[in-house]
């Protein structure tokens, strides 16, 4: 190759890439590209095609040579394969799934085989004949897909996944087009001009060539080649300097059309940050097509240009603007118009989130985002083991934080100046809403986005907090406020092509909402024009008639559930779906409504949510507004209804906070809900609902009609154990539902009671209406006092917020940032990777253990048992290590197991090939590797002379249940006990671990267990409330001793259950007996018990 010369001038010329514009291929240098090698390679494509780009060009393309598209879904789709093949039709295979069918093994591999004259290809059991015209081109939507390896070896991969630059560019003709369209159309017509030219000097070559080619005789005597020459040569003259000409005003339209490029630089940023919500939750996805739409409503409704028609009119001007001004509007007005477009999709928990990232984007975008300090936000990095001078008053947690904060420049006496101003800090620290205040001394002058780091690292409770403030500051209130579900509004934007697919929450009646709207514009049953299906067995042909009926003849078809039926969903409604706007009737709409799949399950067709309008209607939040809805569904007529007036009442009452309380209880933390950090709410999730509030007011009427007293007991059982009990399948869980009802449904409540300090029952002779007033004058703002929880427990609950928050964020963010001051994800996890692979302890060497064996006791089957459990992580680390350092050198190619332990390594987090053969931890991947550690040396020590330890530090095992059997054996061999009849009793110490002399004769010293809820007093040797601000207890080395069934003291003491991490569900060790003064209610409500392992 001569130098200079790259190989894209080798594959294509101007001629080439002027014919593929004229096609539709976007002109930027990526999809240039894509189109030589399309074009240039021997093997089939297969297009990574999520924004239809690269389809759109195919299609325009091979149309004229009758192209055949199918999709892998279709009903006896290899007849038309074997069609294609035989009359060597262009096909095209959309929307591939990743697993391809095997029958089209031999056709993607071209494995062709010849006989006689004849080529033939194997299709399952058919020869077919194969015609050299034939073309395939294989596409899918998938924007990363992961196929079999022998796929990537038999195909050309090649990635139309559009970039930001060129979406930008894409973009600003739609600007220009929409504020300038006479300079876009003078724009491509210019291009048109230019793409004919290079066609016309190419044709007029072509010609030339092949005339001398084939001429005969002397070439000076061919008079109609020399006037072809002639004729060639004036016209490439004329078109030499047209091309000057038009260069020269294309310079001129491109400096015209530049004007707009901000407003194309923010919606090509937004579509980006929208493109990659599906990080957040699988059910965010976007098309390019709603995205364009949604932009061009934008611009139509942002005031000050020609065209005011579409502009509400509050908003009006009245004038055109001056250009700097429009420019402003256009991009503050688009920007807002597509994030509300999302953001009426959003689960309210991700509001605050995407809103954070579009700020973060677009300090980016002007280079105002200092890496290191962003990253620090993200990952809230600390540094252990330095002298804490303010342990009184800051936790060794947060001076950790501090440590690493000082690294950057900014920071650097940040240490100091706590020590030095420790008064005006603390009164900082303390304050309720730090947020509303300045900052102590000079730290006040930082900017806003500086502040935020002080928050991760002094009170990262507040932390989302000071993001809604620094939000509203850099683009504006309206991004952070919730929106209302608005259906009317959201239909104004959808069309027979675009469906409105609705996300079910709990207490939410969308066929009410549809029905109603419905109602208003006309289409309903009566007229024939609205039709609902809930789908179910059996229910998918009535659902596809009434879709096609109303396809065809107009009206509104309601299809609920789909989700229940999940293999129609992803095949016959996503391709109905997928040719929605063919032959659709005007009046036609198709609304979806659906619960978001859990993590485990088969998703919700990706081209079905792309091509849809996307809501959330979620109810309100808070234990009031649960309160009144749950009141609400009981009206004064049915409050009527009972003899018994002044018991009902009340009692109806206090079901409706027992009600609301279980539900909101959730946000403090439940236990099995994918990445939960904390089950102090619930160990389980739910589904209570208001037929079970209804049916328990049902039975209280029954009851109290057909006794003279009021029966407590009888209530309690039915309500606890039957209704609400019903759905309640974890024993802990029971028990905190029978703690609420023995709280509220007491004889006391008949003459009004404290349902939580500060706040009465209502008396029970208030009406209907009355009690809802009382509750909107009386009832105090809510805290975690009013579920019975410790006051703590908000600061728990805001800490775990602030972390899901960041966590979130870091999904968000591109992997490839090695360009602005940071590394890349290949270069954060080969650093990671080559830390581990020094520091990993040596595996155990087990023949020797049991060689120096002299009798199996239970303990020492503990310590066998455990060392074989760390040899197994250990080699399935330094395996996936290995292998992960080769694919990072291109020695082995990366399959998707080693991309998802290199993203761990990199966001340090535990990968989940290690996680399944280690134990429950919620630690991150730099901590989690320490208390690795840690477990190995117990494990060296113990092994080392096989006697029972003095104290064994119980988190550091991965079976600790075994450790606690073996205490029972041991004790019930020696006194001749059944195993069965034997249980664990614990009596708290007042001991440290290294104040334990000796091994325990009467069961085993243990320590490492962490207290959550409550406080344990050392010298009174009882629980008791938590200190402010102190959420967690370490607990002094426990006795653990094997006592009989019989001899099992309960008296006095609360039956703590005992988890090994803070998520709770499923992890429960044993039930530990602690001392208390207080009744078991108060410390089930405020959710006590001890931890294994605490981050």
């Amino acid at each position: 190759m001569r130098i200079g010369i790259t190989p894209l001038e080798m594959l294509t010329t101007d001629a080439d890439k002027a014919k593929w514009a004229n096609e539709g291929l976007p002109t930027d240098p990526l999809s240039i590209e894509n189109g030589a090698i399309m074009t240039n390679a021997s093997r089939w494509g297969l297009i990574i095609d999520p924004q239809l780009q690269g389809i759109r060009w195919i299609i325009n393309r091979e149309e004229p040579q009758g192209l055949v598209i199918i999709q892998q879904s279709q009903h006896k789709y290899i007849d038309k394969v074997v069609y294609c093949i035989e009359n060597g039709l262009p096909l095209l295979l959309e929307n591939l799934p990743v697993d391809i069918d095997a029958v089209l093994d031999t056709v993607i591999g071209k494995q062709t085989i010849k006989k006689g004259r004849n080529v033939i290809m194997r299709i399952g059991d058919t020869e077919v004949e194969y015609d050299s015209r034939f073309r395939l081109y294989l596409q899918t939507k998938l924007a990363n897909p992961h196929f079999q390896p022998e796929i990537a070896a038999q195909t050309t991969m090649v990635n139309f996944c559009v970039t930001e630059k060129g979406l930008e560019d894409q973009l600003l003709a739609l600007v220009v087009a929409h504020e300038r369209s006479d300079l876009q159309e003078q724009a491509a017509e210019l291009v048109r001009a230019l793409n004919e030219y290079s066609l016309t000097l190419m044709d007029l070559e072509n010609s030339l060539l092949f005339r001398l080619a084939n001429s005969q005789g002397d070439i000076l005597e061919d008079i109609e080649l020399i006037e072809n020459l002639e004729e060639t040569k004036r016209t490439a003259l004329e078109i030499e300097e047209k091309v000057k000409l038009a260069k020269v005003t294309e310079v001129n339209i491109a400096k015209a059309r530049e004007v707009y490029r901000p407003v194309a630089t923010r919606a090509s940023l937004v579509y980006f940050l929208i493109d990659n919500l599906n990080a957040l939750d699988r059910v965010y996805h976007y098309s390019m097509a709603n995205f364009v739409f949604v932009l061009g409503k934008g611009m139509d409704v942002t005031p000050g240009g020609a065209d005011e028609s579409h502009v509400p009119e509050n908003e009006r001007l009245g004038m055109q603007v001056d250009m700097e001004k429009r420019l402003e509007l256009l991009v503050e007005i688009t920007c807002f118009q597509v994030f509300s477009y999302v953001a009426q999709g959003l689960f309210e928990r991700h509001k605050l989130i995407v809103a954070t990232q579009l700020c973060l984007a677009i300090l980016r975008g002007k280079g105002e985002l200092n890496f290191q300090k962003f990253d620090y936000l993200l990952r809230g990095p600390k540094v252990m083991g330095v002298d804490n001078s303010l342990g009184d008053w800051i936790s060794d947690s947060v001076w950790g934080s501090v440590q690493a904060l000082r690294e950057l420049d900014e920071y650097a006496n940040l240490p100091d100046d706590l020590v030095g101003s420790s008064k005006r800090w603390r009164e900082w620290i303390e304050l309720e809403r730090p947020e509303d205040e300045p900052l102590p001394g000079d730290w006040k002058r930082m900017p806003e986005f500086d502040r935020l780091l002080l928050f991760r690292a002094l009170r990262p409770d507040r932390l989302t907090s000071a993001m809604n403030k620094f939000v509203t500051g850099l683009i504006g209130g309206k991004y952070v406020s919730s929106q209302p579900f608005d259906l009317q509004r959201s239909y104004a934007d959808s069309a027979p092509g675009v469906p409105i697919f609705i996300f079910l929450s709990p207490g939410v009646d969308v066929a009410a909402s549809v029905e109603s709207l419905g109602r208003k514009l006309g289409f309903t049953s009566d007229t024939g024009k609205y039709a609902s299906v809930s789908l179910g067995q059996g229910q998918e042909p009535i659902a596809m008639n009434n879709l096609n009926n109303a396809h065809k003849n107009g009206g509104w078809v309601l299809l609920q559930n789909i989700h229940l039926t999940i293999d129609w969903t992803s095949g016959p409604l996503e391709k109905k779906v997928d040719k929605l706007s063919e032959g659709a009737h005007a009046d036609f709409r198709l609304f979806l409504s659906a619960e978001p799949p859990p993590a485990l399950e088969k998703g919700l067709p990706i081209s079905l949510l792309q091509n849809s309008i996307k809501l959330t209607n979620e109810p309100p939040e808070g234990l009031k507004a649960n309160l009144r809805r749950a009141y609400n569904l009981y009206s004064e007529e049915i409050l009527e209804t009972c003899a018994k007036q002044a018991e009902f009442r009340i009692i109806i009452f206090a079901l409706c906070y027992f009600h609301a309380a279980l539900l909101e209880r959730k946000k403090f933390g439940v236990g099995n809900i994918p990445g939960s950090t904390s089950g102090i709410g619930w160990n389980m999730n739910y589904p209570f609902n208001a037929g079970d509030l209804l049916c328990c007011g049902q039975t209280a009427n029954n009851y109290l009609e057909n006794n003279v007293k009021v029966p407590w007991d009888d209530l309690r059982y039915i309500f606890g154990e039957i209704m609400y009990g019903g759905h309640i399948v974890e024993d802990w869980d029971r028990r905190l539902c029978s703690a609420y009802l023995n709280r509220y449904m007491v004889e006391a409540l008949i003459e009004g009671m404290e349902m939580f300090p500060g706040f009465m029952s209502p008396p029970n002779s208030l009406s209907h209406k009355q009690v809802l007033e009382y509750l909107d004058e009386q009832m105090p703002p809510e805290t975690p006092l009013a579920f019975g929880l410790h006051p703590n427990a908000e600061i728990g609950f805001r800490l775990r917020e602030a972390e899901s928050f960041c966590n979130a964020l870091v999904q968000l963010q591109p992997r490839e940032s090695g360009g602005e001051g940071g590394m890349s994800v290949e270069e954060k996890a080969k650093m990671v990777l080559d830390d581990l692979v020094e520091r990993l302890p040596e595996q155990f060497d087990m023949e020797d253990i049991r060689g120096r064996v002299d009798e199996f006791t239970p303990y020492v089957m503990v310590a066998i048992q455990e060392s074989e459990r760390m040899n197994t992580l250990l080699a399935e680390m330094k395996r996936s290590l290995a292998e992960l350092d080769l694919g990072l050198k291109g020695d082995l190619t990366m399959t998707e197991p080693m991309e998802r332990l290199m993203t761990s390594l990199a966001t340090d987090a535990v990968p989940g090939s290690w996680r399944n053969l280690a134990y429950p931890s919620l630690r991150p991947l730099g901590s989690w590797l320490q208390n690795l550690l840690a477990r190995s040396t117990q494990l060296v020590e113990w092994t080392a002379d096989l006697g029972v330890p003095k104290v064994v530090w119980l988190s550091g095992l991965f079976n600790p249940q075994s450790f606690l059997t073996a205490v029972m054996q041991t004790t019930a061999r020696r006194n001749d006990w059944p195993l069965d009849k034997t249980v664990v009793m614990t009596e708290v110490t007042k001991k440290l671990p290294d104040q334990i002399d000796a091994p325990s004769r009467d069961g085993a010293f243990i320590h490492g267990l962490t207290l959550e809820g409550c406080r344990w007093d050392d010298k009174v040797g009882v629980l008791d409330d938590s200190k402010p601000k102190e959420l967690f207890c370490a607990m002094p080395v426990i006795l653990v001793r094997a006592v009989t069934v019989d001899k099992a003291e309960m008296k006095d003491a609360y039956m703590t259950p005992v988890y090994t991490t803070e998520a709770r569900f499923r992890e429960e060790v044993f039930t530990a007996q602690l001392k208390s003064k207080h009744t078991w209610i108060k410390w089930t409500l405020a959710g006590v018990c001890l931890f294994l392992d605490v981050v």
